[in-house]
């Protein structure tokens, strides 16, 4: 081995919502020695990245965005671009910081989905400590237009719920935060911050392209990126999300074999689900004009409805209520009127039925990987239909008497639609991502074929290598996200102290 290769006990690629919370926990042991890289730099001093209220202008920007554009969509819309973040911290770093514990029921799905450990009970105590870790808190209860539309919901039928407490019942609850006096509190700001008094065992590789992962004789043994190799003496853990992910495992050899072969890539290990099964939650708005100025509010984002639309005995549309027009105004969003005083509810396909993939465009690791959510084309049309049956029910509640004195006037999709066809075509048009791609390199048993990791995370035929983020979700979880992927990295730390106890 050459002497000038650095060598460390653990290397982690990607320092988002999992990898920073993995990196640190392994390094709170002081005979290892870990290495973190990222892609993007620390902007540990940038009020754009730190300060929640700023964080729709991230979106889309190039210095810190990676800002990948999907595929020509069938039936949906082609002109999304899926952001994510190229920061320490990555997407957390870089959201609305809606900090939601996964109901139960949909952990105990995954544990019958082949995910043994990862049933509610199981995943309890990393939820509270990551709760713990990054100040997660409920959101202030003041601003006059929330309380209206909560007492309109109520009106409508839907009781008050608290899912801060894990309550998913069908209902309006008020929402929970990762927020510090404004500043969002990402995993950098939780665990890394400030880089300066990191244990002198975690070294920060920032800015740097991991451009595949070294495989020899089976084994996982380094990682070699634009800025040299990094060796491994005992493990490579890839959390570079949900679309880098599967990107760099194919780079590696580790993917469907055939899709491999056609970028002349040498196939280490056939594994099918690499990139396979992308789910994502899609959402349309419903916008109102609105009467009054809305009061005060942490971020304008204070409620979340959940659903039982499809009348299946458990929500199926989970909706956002902000105190504003839909926030993304590009195209076609732009066509819609846009009020200077308006609130919306975004509607999203809490457990969306349409699959997509990751693909590689070419084998040049720095060339954007083609992301095909193929948004609504479950066969059955169960995608369409929950956000069509949702914005029925953000009509009622807005006919509400508790709601009379503030709406104007529906801006979209606009009365003259009505029927099922036209509130289906109205919803592909204007739909757009919430920004949760998940479930491409899945978590599952020994007897499931399209599963690339076992529940310790472990990749199959490879030693050596762990994924932990969220690709490995056996299932989209029906709620946000991020708080379950940093849940994933916490207990991923301890599976792999477990494993080298």
């Amino acid at each position: 081995m050459n002497a000038n290769i650095p060598v460390f006990d653990y290397i982690i690629v990607g320092a988002g919502s999992a990898g920073a919370v993995i990196a640190r926990r392994l390094a709170d042991d002081p005979s290892v020695n870990v290495c973190l890289i990222e892609g993007g730099p620390a902007y540990e001093d940038d009020p754009k990245v730190l300060l929640l209220k700023e964080s729709l202008g991230l979106v889309g920007d190039l210095k810190y965005d990676y800002d990948y554009p999907i595929v020509p969509q069938e039936r949906g819309n082609s002109r999304m671009h899926m952001s994510r973040a190229k920061m320490l911290g990555g997407c957390s770093a870089h959201n609305d910081a809606w900090a939601l514990r996964a109901p139960d029921a949909d952990m105990n799905r995954w544990s019958a989905l082949g995910a043994d450990g990862w049933n509610a009970e199981g995943v309890a105590p990393y939820f509270d400590q990551v709760f713990k870790d990054m100040r997660v808190h409920g959101v202030t209860q003041e601003a006059e237009l929330s309380q209206a539309f909560l007492a309109a919901a109520n009106e409508a039928g839907l009781e008050t719920i608290d899912n801060t407490k894990g309550d998913y019942r069908e209902g309006i609850s008020w929402v929970s935060l990762n927020e510090d006096d404004g500043v969002r509190v990402s995993t950098a700001v939780a665990y890394l911050f400030p880089t300066a008094e990191l244990p002198k065992n975690l070294h920060l590789q920032l800015e740097t392209l991991a451009l595949r992962v070294i495989i020899e004789e089976g084994r996982a043994v380094g990682v070699e990126t634009d800025q040299g190799v990094f060796r491994a003496a005992r493990e490579v853990i890839v959390s570079a999300g949900a679309i880098d992910t599967p990107k760099l495992l194919m780079l590696s050899g580790l993917g469907p074999a055939e899709h491999l072969k056609e970028h002349g890539i040498e196939v280490v290990q056939d594994l099918p689900g690499v990139g396979s099964n992308l789910s994502d939650h899609i959402e349309t708005p419903v916008i109102w004009e609105s009467s009054k100025d809305p009061g005060e509010s942490i971020n304008g984002l204070d409620l979340g409805v959940y659903a039982d639309v499809l009348a299946e005995g458990d929500f199926s549309v989970q909706a956002t209520f902000g105190h504003f027009t839909y926030w993304l105004h590009t195209e076609p969003f732009d066509e819609l009127d846009s009020p200077p005083r308006a609130f919306c509810l975004a509607l999203n396909t809490a457990r969306p039925a349409s699959k997509g993939t990751v693909r590689l465009a070419s084998a040049d690791p720095k060339d954007k990987p083609l992301v095909d959510p193929r948004y609504f084309t479950d066969t059955e049309g169960r995608d369409e239909k929950t956000l069509v049956e949702g914005i029925r029910l953000a009509r009622k509640i807005a006919g509400t008497e508790a709601l009379k004195d503030w709406v104007v006037r529906e801006v979209a999709p606009g009365p003259e639609l009505q029927s099922d066809e036209e509130l289906g075509a109205y919803a592909r048009r204007y739909s757009n991502t919430v920004y949760h791609p998940s479930v491409t390199c899945k978590m599952g048993a020994a007897d499931d074929s399209d599963a690339v990791v076992d529940p310790r995370l472990r990749v199959r035929g490879v030693e050596g290598l762990r994924v932990a983020d969220a690709s490995i979700f056996p299932e989209l979880v029906r709620v946000n996200p991020n708080m379950t992927v940093v849940m994933v990295g916490a207990k991923a730390a301890d599976l792999i102290k477990e494993d080298y106890s």
